[in-house]
């Protein structure tokens, strides 16, 4: 979304309610506390971090889609100080290495909201606890039965505790915690 000039993009206001954290411990998401969903890529992290904090109300241009409510950042106005814009991740960035001890966590919520990536697509929820529990794209069709607001969920995977709060790589997922099934592996193309 670099490509494009947010100063001709509509502008989205609302206050933040909540980072949204991906498996790397990363911000690659934002929930107003109108319910909406913004998602910024990951390489803006660390300078989202130190410009916004919770209860801030933000300007946001970007790009809203379709039939989900959800709006991808091209650039964000913070309350003060200097517009975070998306110019891409930049040469030499890569994905950060997150500890992984090979140790999986089972976990029971129920869930409050999906998450979705800048497609749309879901890959992740919000469980009422606070906890984001976080799956695959191509997993997310194969599991829309057990994905469902107000439903209860179990979950297991490698847990992530970040300042933002916990977030669950899953690898299996069912109705609860004593009926897991591993996540469908990705197609080979």
């Amino acid at each position: 979304m670099h490509h494009l000039d947010p100063d001709r993009l509509p502008v989205i206001r609302g206050a933040l309610d909540r980072f949204i954290i991906n498996g790397h411990g990363l911000i690659d998401g934002l929930l107003l506390d109108d319910g909406m969903e913004v998602h910024t890529p990951p390489h803006l992290s660390t300078a989202i971090e130190k410009a916004i904090k919770r209860g801030a109300t933000i300007e946001v241009r970007g790009v809203a889609l379709r039939d989900v409510d959800l709006v991808v950042a091209v650039a964000i106005d913070p309350p003060r100080g200097k517009r975070i814009m998306d110019e891409g991740p930049g040469k030499g960035h890569d994905k950060p290495k997150v500890a992984d001890d090979g140790s999986r966590w089972s976990y029971e919520g129920t869930v409050e909201r999906l998450l979705h990536g800048p497609k749309g697509n879901v890959h992740g929820v919000l469980l009422d606890d606070g906890v984001i529990v976080r799956i695959p794209p191509h997993a997310a069709d194969a599991l829309s039965k057990h994905l469902v607001v107000g439903r209860g969920i179990g979950v297991e995977g490698r847990w992530l505790d970040t300042p933002h709060g916990a977030v669950i790589e899953a690898d299996s997922l069912g109705k609860d915690a004593d009926s897991v099934t591993a996540l469908p592996k990705k197609p080979k193309h």
